[in-house]
């Protein structure tokens, strides 16, 4: 019994050792933490990100490291990051930008669209940013939700921010823009001021509430001003 005891015992299983650390600082200013990660974003340019993050600092996703900043940009453009020739350039804030404003008004939006709907009419949304072109054909990365009905497009609904202007949010309700601003956050850092939080939060919730009655009063003025019947 002695010796079945020891040769069960002699075939556990050894422990996984634990990964060396890698030996690399962390990117992020005040942070001593020497075992990161490179950032494994590259642009549609083939331009590498330089950046590496700790475990704190930054996000693996799909088995994939990334830094803050281009974890954001991948889950903004969804399906595009397997595209090498899709993602947006390195330092290029855009999607990320378009992606968080859509976060905060996607409930807002849908709801405006779901009480204006008329019968046999239904709402659709993007589920990522993606890139598209102005009336100049200007390139932008945009969010979009959608009114249709079994024949096509009734009122469509975008947040989108143009590459030439990457600060500034602006809302399409149809073909008319109807809200456009650079958000707080953006405007303070652009400037170098620091606001305490409850600033922060006061701003945040006048810019949201700004959009969010821009976009209510024009789903009411395209449905006010449509001559179609119930049940079109």
């Amino acid at each position: 019994m002695t010796s079945l005891f020891r040769r069960r015992r002699s075939e556990d299983p050894k422990p996984t050792p634990e990964p060396a650390p890698s030996g690399v600082d962390c990117s992020v200013p005040g942070c001593r933490n020497g075992d990161a990660l490179t950032c494994e974003y590259r642009d549609r340019r083939g331009r590498m990100c330089q950046a590496a993050f700790c475990v704190h600092h930054g996000s693996v996703i799909e088995g994939v490291p990334y830094c803050r900043r281009h974890a954001s940009t991948v889950r903004a453009i969804g399906p595009l990051a397997s595209d090498p020739n899709g993602r947006p350039d390195i330092n290029d804030r855009t999607p990320s930008l378009v992606n968080w404003i859509s976060r905060e008004l996607d409930a807002h939006i849908r709801t405006q669209l779901e009480a204006t709907a008329r019968e046999g009419e239904s709402v659709i949304a993007d589920d990522t940013v993606h890139l598209s072109r102005d009336t100049n054909r200007n390139l932008r990365w945009e969010r979009s939700w959608r009114l249709v009905e079994n024949t096509g497009l009734v009122l469509k609904i975008s947040i989108n921010v143009s590459e030439e202007n990457d600060a500034l949010v602006r809302i399409n309700v149809g073909s008319e823009m109807v809200a456009d601003g650079i958000p707080p956050w953006i405007a303070r850092r652009r400037m170098g001021e620091d606001v305490d939080v409850a600033i922060d939060v006061a701003q945040r919730q006048l810019f949201y509430q700004y959009l969010q009655e821009s976009v209510a009063r024009a789903v009411a003025e395209f449905r006010g001003s449509s001559n179609r019947p119930h049940g079109h």
